[in-house]
């Protein structure tokens, strides 16, 4: 389960931070589709995850599109885009999305 969890966690700092260049973070709080690619993507990365190793289910890949793009949404919505990365806002934004992570994990 630990070797799961490690490659669920890859997955995800991957697309949330290596596959979400500069520009599409900038673009994502001015155009809503582009939010909507970044977590559509994100989402995508995570469910080949869990193909990969067997937990994957459709919901899942709906479910993980739906709240990363409502957590970024409110995140764009509610706070200024000039948070440090370790600014408790930021911190919060990458515990829910964690948390998503294990909800599709743990979840059948």
């Amino acid at each position: 389960m630990f070797s799961i969890l490690i490659l669920l966690m890859a997955g995800h700092v991957f697309a949330d931070f290596f596959l979400q260049l500069t520009r599409l973070a900038a673009y994502k709080r001015k155009k809503i589709m582009a939010l909507a690619a970044h977590a559509l993507s994100w989402a995508l990365v995570i469910s080949l995850a869990l193909i990969l190793t067997g937990f994957f289910s459709i919901w899942k890949l709906f479910f993980l599109f739906a709240t990363h793009f409502t957590i970024d949404f409110l995140k764009i919505r509610l706070f200024a885009s000039s948070l440090s990365k370790l600014h408790p806002v930021n911190i919060t934004d990458q515990l829910l999305h964690i948390a998503t992570i294990l909800v599709a994990l743990f979840y059948k």
